[in-house]
């Protein structure tokens, strides 16, 4: 199954194109470049560049992968990591299927093949089938997320069967999670979840405690294998190791004192807020594109009415209580577990993020809780075939998954960037930097992607840009009029062509004024945005 998933996936990846989205134009190349080349002194990003202050470790494939092989090559190998997600959505409904049922022709039953479909319709998401491939990461830390998952449903089977803590599976699940945690810090939803869903397990208090003790320890050092060095540094230079979030507890001197994060996409109003599913399913408003998919509505609805049974039966069980085999109540404990797992996973990223890529491994279990709820909630067979039919092909039918900016077409060089002939001719310089955008969208085009294709002499300076309007306080102001002061060789500014009238004026503010033509900057990531990059020569006065 796993060479299988790995090969599918692979396959969709390259067939989808070559993916040229924002993150990777902004930062996932970018840093893991500086990060190697020792760029935090070469180059200056003030603190509005947010994601240049993000752990590079992670993108350290992204970078491998784009200069060690050919595009189509890089993107299978992505795609096919990508298709372990597969594999482990299988393996975890495995776990949950009885394990009575008539055997098929060949090697698979039918308990396998429900698997199997489970497995790629959770794949088959708004945000994890466009992300195959992607190098935004999120497809990349759910690996360390599902495995997680995996091995704390093996711990709960052990402890059944041996009637012991399961020290191994609980130490190596959360070790997995933490490195995932550690490299992509937006995997700390599932952490609040699984902590939470294992405080609440259906066990004694000490057993839950020591359960919480072993995997959470893992988790930590997990975590520092990965995130430890980069935490090391960001407090060394900004005496904050997550720099520049959480800062209203550290109160870094580089950074507002707030605990900065992306808030653009949550509910506004008690209305969204208790009913949040129902409002991003239809258009897809937790995204920068719009996509549709019901699946967390049908979610929410059975959640509800599986509430609802269980207040109306929980009294009538302590009536009639009879002792449980050990198999049934290991199944409950673990379903019990996963719909915990599920539901305060959720709700933390519906407080704290709200971004819909960042919940793709609930996407990925979600058909699988589905079934399960289904299966609590409906008795008669019949009714819930034909509920899960309807429900899973209505899921099929309807999705709009998230567009990706793919370029259809595969050369040589993964952005075949074409720098001006003059840039080769001049061995030093300095280059204001900034996002640039279309005037009509508003919509910011970075272009850090381009600084590793200049000579290793040209420095950069991130200038804030927000609005079409380009920004800058005091404090950073002076920084930058401090680096122009010691710059060696020409200096430039690089923005697209509509941004530049009002980047010229923006530079007037360091004392910088034009000094000679504009020459263009071409690469595949400009040919999908359709847009005119322009390197241009200013001078100071």
């Amino acid at each position: 199954m796993l060479p299988l998933s790995m090969l599918v996936c692979g396959w969709l990846s390259v067939w989808f194109g070559k993916e040229l989205c924002w993150d990777l134009a902004h930062y996932h190349y970018y840093t893991p470049f500086a990060f190697l080349h020792s760029r935090q002194g070469i180059d200056f990003w003030p603190n509005s560049y947010i994601h240049q202050f993000i752990n590079p470790t992670i993108d350290l494939l992204s970078y491998f992968l784009i200069n060690s092989f050919t595009p189509r090559t890089a993107e299978f190998i992505l795609g096919a990591l990508h298709g372990i997600n597969l594999w482990l959505a299988f393996l975890i409904a495995r776990r949950y299927l009885p394990a009575r049922t008539s055997n098929w022709p060949g090697v698979f039953n039918m308990n396998t093949l429900l698997a199997i479909f489970l497995a790629a319709l959770g794949l088959y998401g708004p945000t994890a089938l466009p992300g195959i491939g992607s190098f935004q990461n999120d497809n990349l830390v759910s690996i360390f997320v599902l495995g997680f998952v995996l091995l704390q449903i093996r711990a709960l089977d052990d402890s059944t069967v041996m009637h012991k803590l399961p020290v191994k599976p609980l130490l190596i699940s959360g070790f997995i999670l933490g490195l995932g945690f550690g490299l992509k810090l937006t995997a700390g939803i599932y952490v609040a979840g699984a902590i939470i869903a294992t405080l609440i397990l259906p066990v004694p208090v000490n057993t839950r405690l020591k359960w919480l003790l072993l995997w959470g320890f893992s988790t930590a050092i997990g975590m520092s294998l990965t995130a430890g060095h980069w935490m090391y540094l960001m407090w060394q230079q900004h005496h904050n190791p997550f720099f520049p979030f959480f800062n209203s507890i550290f109160h870094s001197p580089d950074f507002v004192s707030i605990n900065w994060r992306d808030q653009r996409f949550l509910p506004q109003g008690i209305l969204q807020t208790l009913f949040f599913p129902f409002y991003f399913a239809l258009d897809g408003r937790t995204a920068d594109a719009p996509f549709r998919d019901f699946r967390f509505p049908v979610v929410f609805v059975l959640f509800v009415l599986a509430g609802i049974q269980w207040a109306w039966m929980k009294p009538r069980q302590k009536e009639n209580s009879h002792p449980q085999n050990r198999v049934t109540h290991t199944v409950q404990v673990q379903q019990y577990w996963l719909f915990a797992f599920f539901i305060f996973s959720y709700l933390v990223w519906q407080f704290y993020f709200s971004i819909a890529r960042y919940l793709v491994v609930l996407e990925i279990l979600s058909p699988l809780v589905i079934f399960l709820l289904i299966r609590q909630v409906i008795n008669n067979i019949h009714v819930r075939i034909v509920l899960l039919v309807t429900i899973f092909y209505s899921l099929i039918i309807l999705l709009s998954p998230i567009p990706m900016v793919r370029a259809p077409w595969y050369d040589t060089s993964f952005f075949n960037v074409r720098l001006p002939q003059s840039v080769y001719s001049t061995p030093k310089a300095t280059v204001l930097i900034t996002y640039t955008a279309y005037v009509m969208d508003q919509n910011p085009r970075p272009q850090s992607y381009l600084i590793p294709f200049f000579p290793s002499q040209w420095h950069f300076i991130g200038v804030p840009f927000w609005h079409e309007r380009y920004l800058s306080d005091h404090a950073v102001s002076q920084q930058i009029t401090s680096h122009l002061h010691h710059a060696e060789g020409k200096i430039y500014l690089l923005s697209s062509d509509m941004n530049m009238p009002a980047f010229y004026q923006a530079a007037q503010k360091f004392g910088l004024i034009p000094a000679g033509k504009c020459e263009k900057i071409l690469s595949d990531r400009q040919a999908v945005t359709h847009q005119n990059v322009l390197l241009c020569e200013v001078r100071q006065l």
